[in-house]
């Protein structure tokens, strides 16, 4: 926690979902490493979920699309690799994590990183903001998204955005994940509480992109 940004390796995620319930699956991930202040590696994915796609208009992906997608667990191991030992950073952390979580949890694993929210991060570096959405930011950051809600074009956008970020935390002598403590930043590992995956699938919590925000 007291070392300083550039000794961690940071990895962007973004996951797209088939809707927003507790039961709903991810459908595809996308995954940007940062190190060094330079990024280095992407990892992207469609996954078939195994249920139906209830919101195609917010992300375009169908269920055809997904037909012969892996499914999670044939992916897992590539994505346990990818981020090892890394600090997690989401564009609204718990939305992407929980999910990411949930499907850990049914391969009986879990997740145990530390993350960042350039959600958070913004509403603190850019108060002045009247939104936090993603597509705002980038426009302010003067960044272009060529294929938005495709989890592998916001994972590399957010990832761009971030090292902007960081620039600026380091500018004013936040340096250290330990330094965002007073920013309630990083999240831990507890993104949702553990889930029986046997329970009765009828009794369904909404997970909202503002979930926890």
């Amino acid at each position: 926690m007291n070392r300083p940004f550039s000794d961690y390796t940071f990895v962007v995620i973004d996951v797209e979902t088939t809707g927003i319930g507790r039961f709903d699956r991810i459908c595809e991930i996308g995954m940007t490493k940062i190190i060094d202040n330079s990024i280095v590696d992407k990892f992207e994915t469609l996954i078939n979920p195994r249920v139906n796609i209830t919101n195609t208009v917010f992300h375009g992906i169908e269920d055809w699309m997904v037909e012969d997608a892996p499914v999670f667990k044939d992916v897992a191991w590539q994505i346990a690799k990818f981020i090892r030992g890394v600090v997690l950073i989401a564009h609204n952390a718990p939305f992407d994590m929980r999910f990411l979580r949930y499907e850990f949890q049914r391969l009986e694993t879990d997740l145990s990183h530390y993350a960042l929210c350039t959600l958070k991060l913004s509403r603190r570096l850019n108060p002045e903001f009247p939104y936090h959405r993603l597509d705002y930011l980038l426009g302010k950051y003067r960044l272009v998204n060529e294929w938005p809600h495709r989890a592998g074009a916001d994972a590399d956008c957010e990832a761009r955005m971030f090292l902007q970020m960081k620039r600026r935390l380091e500018t004013n002598g936040l340096e250290t994940l330990k330094s965002l403590e007073v920013w309630g930043l990083p999240y831990n590992y507890r993104w949702c509480k553990k889930i029986d995956i046997n329970k009765d699938e009828n009794e369904v919590r909404i997970l909202t992109r503002d979930d926890l925000m």
